[in-house]
C-alpha cells in the first residue's frame, strides 16, 4: 500500500473516531437531561394548601367564607402554624393587620366567644376592653350583634348650678345647685367587640335553646371607658342604637334637658 493510501484511511479513521465521540458526547447529555427532569418535575409537585386572605383586614375584624381562600404554594415556604382549610378561619377575629394575599396562621386568630381567654389580643395597645351591661330594650330583643357599630345614649341626674337673677336666697345665703336630668349621646361609632352570653335550655326537645346577651365587650381609649363606668356607677339609664355597618357620619347632638322640651314643643306658651 502506497504512502498515500494510508494517509487517506489515516483520515478517514480520525475523521469516524470524531463522529463517534461527537455522537457519545450527544447521548451522554441526553441522558443527563433526562435523568434530571423527573426531579425538577417532581420538585414542582411538592406543594401544600394554605389559606390566605382575598381582601385587607385589620385588627379586630372576623373572617367571613368570601374573606379567605384556598392555595397552593411550595412547602418550604408555608409556615408551621399556617392552616389548611377555610373551616378553621371563618369566624375568628384577628389579631393582627393582614394585606391580601397574606397567609392565615393560626397564632393570628381568636375565637369570638366568652370562654375565650385571647380576646384581649385583638386589642391595640393604646386600648382597653370593657365589659358594658346589656340591660336596655335593644338588648333584651337581642337586637345587637358582634360587629355592629352603635351610639350609647345616656339619662343621669347631676348637680349644677343655675344662672337666675336671684344667686341667692332671702337671707342672703349661696343658693345650693340643683339636681337636673340630661339625656346626651356619650359616644359615638363604637363597635361591639365580642358579647357575653348565657344559655338558656329547653326542657322541650322540639323547642330551641335561648340565648341572653348578659354584656357586651367593647374596645375603648381608656379616659373613654372611664367616663362610661363613672356615669354607669352614678345610676345613668343607658341605651344603645344601632347604626348602619357603613356609618361614619358624626352626629351633632345637643343635650336635652328639661328647658330643651319645653321650648322644642312650644310649652312655655300653652294656655
Amino acid at each position: 500500500m502506497s504512502t498515500k493510501s494510508k494517509a487517506i484511511l489515516i483520515v478517514i479513521a480520525g475523521l469516524a473516531l470524531v463522529v463517534i465521540g461527537v455522537l457519545a458526547s450527544i447521548l451522554l447529555i441526553q441522558r443527563l437531561q433526562a435523568n434530571r427532569a423527573p426531579s425538577a418535575e417532581e420538585g414542582e409537585t411538592v406543594k401544600t394548601n394554605v389559606v390566605v386572605v382575598t381582601r385587607d383586614l385589620f385588627l379586630g375584624d372576623r373572617i367571613e367564607s368570601g374573606d379567605v381562600k384556598i392555595t397552593s404554594v411550595p412547602v418550604e415556604v408555608a409556615p408551621r402554624d399556617s392552616i389548611a382549610t377555610v373551616e378553621e378561619a371563618i369566624g375568628k377575629i384577628i389579631k393582627t393587620d393582614l394585606v391580601q394575599g397574606e397567609m392565615v396562621l393560626s397564632h393570628n386568630l381568636a375565637d369570638p366567644t366568652n370562654n375565650n381567654k385571647d380576646l384581649s389580643f385583638i386589642l391595640s395597645d393604646d386600648h382597653v376592653l370593657l365589659a358594658f351591661p346589656a340591660s336596655d330594650l335593644m338588648s333584651r330583643n337581642n337586637m345587637v350583634q358582634r360587629g355592629d357599630i352603635v351610639d350609647i345614649f345616656a339619662t343621669f341626674q347631676q348637680k349644677v348650678k343655675t344662672i337666675s337673677e336671684a344667686e341667692t336666697t332671702a337671707t342672703g345665703e349661696e343658693k345650693e345647685p340643683e339636681m337636673r336630668t340630661f339625656t346626651v349621646d356619650t359616644f359615638q361609632k363604637v363597635s361591639i367587640t365580642a358579647l357575653v352570653v348565657s344559655v338558656i335550655q329547653s326542657d322541650d326537645e322540639n323547642t330551641p335553646d335561648q340565648t341572653k346577651i348578659e354584656s357586651y365587650l367593647l374596645a375603648l381609649d381608656p379616659q373613654d371607658a372611664l367616663v362610661l363606668k363613672h356615669l354607669k356607677d352614678t345610676g345613668a339609664e343607658f341605651d344603645l342604637v344601632l347604626r348602619a355597618p357603613t356609618s361614619t357620619v358624626q352626629f351633632d347632638l345637643t343635650p336635652v334637658t328639661e328647658e330643651y322640651i319645653i321650648e322644642f314643643y312650644g310649652l312655655e306658651i300653652l294656655p
